[in-house]
This record gives C-alpha cells, sequence and structure tokens, in this order.
C-alpha cells in the first residue's frame, strides 16, 4: 500500500500556472539615420551600377565582382560619390584644357631648340600637364633656385675664413675658383693681396667659361642630343619611365662617370639609342641605372641598396640576374658592368663581396686579348673602344690596389696610345655643361681629365708593385724617385688641370690623389734620416697643407652634398689626421685649425651619407673617435637631427670593407685601421658623447 501511495503521488498532473496577462507588444526604437548611413556604400562600382545590385563598396574588388570572378572597377576615389566624382572629372577636364592652351601658347613662343625638346617628350607619350609642370617647376625652379649660389652660396663650418695657415706659399690660393668665390671678407683682403688671383678672376671670368667658376657643379646639366631619344625602357624590366631613366643618366654621367669612365660614353649611347648589343646590353643598362639612383638627390632612399621598395635595389638585383646568365661570355659590355659592379659594392662598404666582379672582368679582358693592341680582325671603332677599356681596367685596378695595400692584378700599363686630347678628343668623348641662366656650354675636359690620369696611375702602379709585393719594400732613394715622376707629372699638366685653373670635381680629385700618394710614400719614413732635400717631414707637411686646402676649395664651390664617392676617401684621410693630432697638449692656435678641419670632415661625411651607405659608416667612425669637446663643438656647429640618430643608433645594414681608413705608417697598424674593425667599435651613435670616443 505505501508504495502504490507513493505511485499515486507521483502520477499526480503537474501543477499548471495561469499565464501572465497579455500585453501590447512594444515596438522597437529604430535605430538612428546616422547609424543606417554609416552601412551605405557611398558609391557602387561599374559591374553592380550596371546590373543594379547592391555593392558592398570592398576596394580593390568588392564581394560580388570576387565571387562572379570579375574586373571590379570604380570611377570614384575611396569615400567619394557619384555626384563628386561628377564634379571632379568636370574640373579635370577644364584643368586639361587649360593646361593644353597653355603648352601649345608655350610651344608657339619657346625658341626653336627648346621647342624642339618639347616636341620629343610629346612623341614619347608625356601628358601635357606633366610637361607643362616639368617645364615650370623644373627648369624655372632649377634656376631660380641656382641663382643665388654663385659667389656666396657656401660658407666654411666653424670659422667662415680660409685659415691663416693656408693662405702664404701655395698655388691653391692663387687659383681662379678661390678668386672667384670671394669667399673671403673685405677685412681679409689687403692681408691677402697679391698672393690670390682675386684681381684677375673678373678679367678672366669674361671668357664663355667663367660660369663654371661661378657656380656649383651639381647645377650644370649633361647636354647630350642622345638622351633626349634613348628608349631606356627596352633595356631593363625594372621601370618604364623614359624621362625618369633619362635624367638618372645624365645626373650619372655628370657626377660619377668621369672617376670611374668604366665605358667610351659616345659609343654606349650610340648603341643604346640605336637598339644595338656591341656596346651596350640590358646587364651594363641595369648596373648603371642602379649606380645612376644613388647620385639622384630626388630619391630619399637612395642609399638604402637593401630596401626592396627602392628603386636601386630594384636594379641592382635585376643586373646580379643576369650577370649569373652572361658572366662566363667575354663580351665588352660584361667586362664594363664587372668594374661598375665592384664600384658599387664599394660605395656600398661591402668590397669584400665586389672583389668577384673586379678580378671577373679582368679574367674575360685577357680571354678578349684587349690588351694586345698588335691582334687584327677587329673593327675601327672595337679597336678603339677596346683601347678605352684597357686604359679603364688599369686604371681601376690601380686604385684599388692602393686603397687596399695590394698588388695590382695588371702591373704593365696598357700598349695601346694615349692620343693627345687636343688631336682626337673623339677617342675620349667630351662632356658638355650648361648651367642655368646661360646659353653658353661648358666642356669638362674629360679627355685631359683621362689622360692625365692614366700617366698618374703609371706612377701610382709602380709604387703599389715595389710597396705591396712580397720581400719588397719603398726605401728612401725609392721614394724620392717615385716623388721626381710625381713632380714631372704635376708640371706637365695641361692647362685647364693647372693648380690656377682646376674647378670641377674631377679636376680637384687628381689634385687630391696626388698629395695622398705623396703622403703614403713619405709618411712611414717620418722617422728615417736622409740628407735628401726637401726632407720626408717637409714633404709630408706641405702635401697635408696643400690637401686639406683643396678639400676646403671643393666644398666652398660645390658643397658636400651631391653625390661624390671618392670624396669622402681624402675627408677621411684628413679627419684622421686632425683627430690624432687633436690631444690636451695641442696648442690653443693649432686646436682650431685642427677642429676647422675635423668639423669640415664631419659635415662632408654627414652629407655624404644621404648618397651611399660607405659615407655612413666613416661618419660613425669619425664621430665616434672624437673627444667630448670637439662633439660639443660639432653639435654646436651643424644642424644635426638628433630624432635620426636615436632612430639609427645603430648600424642598419653589415659593413664588409678590408679598407684602412689612413695612412698606414706601420704593418702591425693596419688591422686597427680596417673600416670593418672600426666599424665595430665605433658605429653606435650617441649624440652626447660616446664610451668608445677618445679622452686622450
Amino acid at each position: 500500500m505505501p508504495q502504490h501511495a507513493a505511485m499515486g503521488r507521483a502520477q499526480q498532473p503537474r501543477r499548471v500556472l495561469p499565464a501572465p496577462a497579455q500585453r501590447p507588444p512594444v515596438p522597437a526604437v529604430p535605430d538612428p539615420p546616422v547609424s543606417t548611413r554609416q552601412n551605405m556604400v557611398a558609391a557602387a562600382c561599374s559591374a553592380c551600377r550596371k546590373q543594379k545590385t547592391k555593392c558592398s563598396g570592398d576596394r580593390p574588388a568588392c564581394s560580388r565582382c570576387i565571387q562572379r570572378n570579375s574586373e571590379c572597377h570604380y570611377t570614384t576615389k575611396p569615400g567619394e560619390t557619384e555626384g563628386q566624382a561628377l564634379r571632379r572629372g568636370f574640373k579635370d577636364i577644364q584643368r586639361k584644357r587649360t593646361a593644353h592652351e597653355e603648352l601649345f601658347d608655350l610651344l608657339r613662343n619657346l625658341p626653336d631648340p627648346e621647342a624642339d625638346h618639347v616636341w620629343h617628350e610629346i612623341r614619347d607619350g608625356m601628358d601635357a600637364t606633366s610637361l607643362l609642370n616639368y617645364l615650370k617647376t623644373g627648369n624655372l625652379l632649377l634656376q631660380m633656385a641656382v641663382a643665388p649660389e654663385t659667389r656666396f652660396r657656401y660658407e666654411l663650418p666653424y670659422r667662415t675664413e680660409m685659415p691663416e695657415y693656408y693662405l702664404g706659399d701655395n698655388p691653391y690660393m692663387d687659383s681662379m675658383i678661390y678668386g672667384a668665390a670671394s669667399l673671403y671678407s673685405k677685412d681679409e683682403r689687403p692681408k691677402i693681396a697679391g698672393r690670390t688671383a682675386t684681381g684677375r678672376a673678373d678679367k678672366r671670368a669674361s671668357n664663355g667659361y667663367q660660369d663654371v667658376y661661378l657656380k656649383p657643379f651639381h647645377a650644370a646639366e649633361v647636354i647630350d642630343p642622345r638622351l633626349t631619344d634613348a628608349k631606356i625602357s627596352s633595356w631593363t624590366s625594372v621601370c618604364k619611365d623614359d624621362m625618369l631613366m633619362r635624367r638618372l643618366l645624365s645626373v650619372f654621367l655628370r657626377c660619377e662617370y668621369h672617376f670611374t669612365s668604366a665605358f667610351q660614353k659616345d659609343y654606349f649611347l650610340d648603341d643604346l639609342v640605336a637598339n644595338r648589343k656591341q656596346f651596350c646590353s640590358s646587364l651594363l643598362v641595369n648596373v648603371v641605372l642602379a649606380y645612376a639612383c644613388v647620385c639622384f638627390s630626388s630619391f630619399p632612399d637612395r642609399a638604402e641598396y637593401w630596401n626592396p621598395k627602392a628603386l636601386v635595389y630594384r636594379f641592382i638585383v635585376e643586373a646580379k640576374r643576369i650577370w649569373e646568365l652572361e658572366s662566363h661570355e667575354p663580351k665588352i659590355t660584361t667586362i664594363q658592368a664587372g668594374i661598375v659592379f665592384n664600384v658599387f659594392h664599394n660605395l656600398c662598404g661591402l668590397d669584400e663581396i665586389g672583389q668577384p666582379y673586379r678580378i671577373r672582368a679582368i679574367d674575360l679582358a685577357h680571354e678578349m686579348q684587349i690588351f694586345d693592341s698588335t691582334i687584327g680582325g677587329r673593327s675601327y671603332k672595337m679597336q678603339r673602344s677596346m683601347a678605352f677599356l684597357s686604359w679603364t681596367l688599369y686604371n681601376w685596378e690601380t686604385l684599388v690596389g692602393f686603397s687596399f695595400m695590394f698588388t695590382p692584378l695588371l702591373k704593365e700599363p696598357p700598349n695601346w696610345a694615349l692620343p693627345d686630347p687636343a688631336q682626337d678628343g673623339n677617342w675620349y668623348g667630351e662632356i658638355w655643361l650648361k648651367y642655368p641662366l646661360t646659353n653658353t656650354l661648358s666642356p669638362s675636359y674629360f679627355g685631359n681629365v683621362f689622360r692625365a690620369k692614366s700617366c698618374f696611375r703609371i706612377i701610382m702602379n709602380e709604387f703599389c708593385c715595389t710597396a705591396y709585393s712580397e720581400g719588397s719594400q719603398v726605401t728612401v732613394d725609392k721614394a724620392y724617385e717615385l716623388l721626381n715622376k710625381l713632380k714631372h707629372w704635376y708640371h706637365s699638366l695641361p692647362g685647364p688641370l693647372q693648380p690656377k685653373t682646376i674647378v670641377l670635381p674631377a679636376h680637384l680629385q687628381l689634385h687630391i690623389y696626388y698629395h695622398h700618394l705623396i703622403l703614403t710614400i713619405f709618411e712611414p719614413l717620418m722617422s728615417t734620416q736622409t740628407r735628401q732635400e726637401p726632407s720626408p717631414q717637409q714633404v709630408v707637411a706641405e702635401s697635408k697643407k696643400h690637401l686639406q686646402t683643396l678639400i676646403r676649395l671643393y666644398y666652398l664651390r660645390h658643397g658636400y652634398d651631391a653625390m661624390d664617392l671618392f670624396i669622402v676617401i681624402p675627408l677621411m684621410l684628413a679627419g684622421s689626421d686632425c683627430i690624432e693630432a687633436i690631444n690636451d697638449q695641442t696648442p690653443a692656435a693649432e686646436l682650431e685649425l685642427l677642429r676647422s678641419t675635423l668639423i669640415l670632415v664631419v659635415q662632408g661625411l654627414y652629407s655624404q651619407r644621404r648618397n651611399h651607405y660607405l659615407a655612413e659608416a666613416l661618419f660613425r667612425v669619425i664621430r665616434g673617435r672624437m673627444r667630448p669637446s670637439e662633439l660639443s663643438l660639432l653639435k654646436n656647429t651643424m644642424k644635426i637631427d638628433e630624432s635620426e640618430w636615436e632612430e639609427k643608433s645603430s648600424m642598419v645594414q653589415e659593413v664588409r670593407s678590408s679598407w684602412p681608413v689612413s695612412v698606414v705608417k706601420k704593418k702591425e697598424e693596419l688591422d686597427s685601421l680596417i673600416l670593418t674593425n672600426l666599424v665595430e667599435s665605433y658605429g653606435n651613435l650617441n649624440v652626447e658623447g660616446s664610451p668608445n670616443a677618445q679622452t686622450t
């Protein structure tokens, strides 16, 4: 019974509660209009608008077009409505109409040569607006910007006047470049009257080439008709902008071609325009354009050879790809490309990686027998091209051996004759310059520079073979023998390259390397006793004085902003000398002179670091070796972006360079002067001073 009672209780129905009273439904509060509009699309794509379907508005392709795998195209800009797009299009049409009318008026009024240039740009496909902007903001603003940069553009940092120490018994202080610049004060003129060319400068400046003495070199433009017609995009897959690449080539010919001259300019440009492959190739074009990118100041990332977004990176990667395919082929252009590759890696601080390109170029040259002028069966043009290239290879190999302290692979000069530029200037190919606000073309005297450089490198090669060969050294007698040869070369220089008339960077570099070689020969002999005159101490003191004068003259006329790989070498040489000479016992007058040179050097390296990474490494080394007192002066003298220093407190890329940055006086000092080792010690930036900085 109890069990049945329990089952009965379990089966009782569940108690049902009454349902709640029915209430009218509460209407939902609608979202504010703003949130609804946020979900609306400003403008549909063309496909959705045509089909009259809802468009998601996603860019670059809406969801419907992605689903249908069809092309998605918008006639509006992001966030722009159809009405706004129509109004913008109407304004664009008005602007284009105005641009075409203005361009037509410009063509009607321009001189014939300039109108022809504009016509060529139109035929090359440049639109009216871009062409008009180029003509108006390019040429006009260039002239306006350069006009003030004539006589008072650059001032020496720290001490604006030329130090008294350099004024007396100095052929470079009697030069046109210094006299025409007039960068010394009126109070200083009576003091140096009769010792400089100030009075004669105004008379001689009346000739046709006075602009070279009155305006910086980077203001000039290379004039070559072939550059206006070259279809460079047919030689490279990296870029299709022919106008940009023409400008790159023009800047390269102005900045860096004079010193390396890896190829004969005229033969290269002839084949570039004619699309011939005897003296031009895709390999050579790409590597030259990579080098040209670091010369182009409009590229803010031009020194970032490792940056995939930078044009310099894309050109050099393409050039390396072609090199892998063609480096086994003995061709003129492959040898020339090998030289440019080597130079490019040097300016990146990667000379250890660049050496195989130089060695391969020499191997190919031997395979083609370009150094032998007696072989027949070569065309007249091929003979001249081989002769030019053989001297280029010899000159570059000698300079590399001198810079890195080894015996050059090419120990004998080529047996091709070097013609007199006055008799056969076409052998060299002149580079003509046009300065703003003038219709006169100025020659760069490239033939004179190339011939004088080649003769100088014969003496430099002899020194390298004596100094760096196994079991050999430069004796006192050999040093004076080399000095006599150098002085004969110096006094035999042609008119445009004499100390009184030098002006362009390539001219100044010839004289800078002349004194650099003398210092390298005689500094290790400073403690040697000899009866020969002048003594090694006098020779060294005179060459240091003249070299430091030349780097000042370079800055006064041209500044240090424009790309110049080969100015950083004498700057580093002078800066290292100053750091070694500055200590707590240095007399006050000498200390001021050394500081003025040191701060000028640091400013030069700081400016050049925007162009190439080698200067970045050298700047860090020289700054890291400075005492806190000189660092404080540097900070107060230069406009240094401290935030940039903080962002780049350590080196972005590794430096792999075996270059000794100053004259090696003893062999046991070599390792301490190698750039890679110096960067490891002094590479970290610190505005306030470095624990590694010199304190003595």
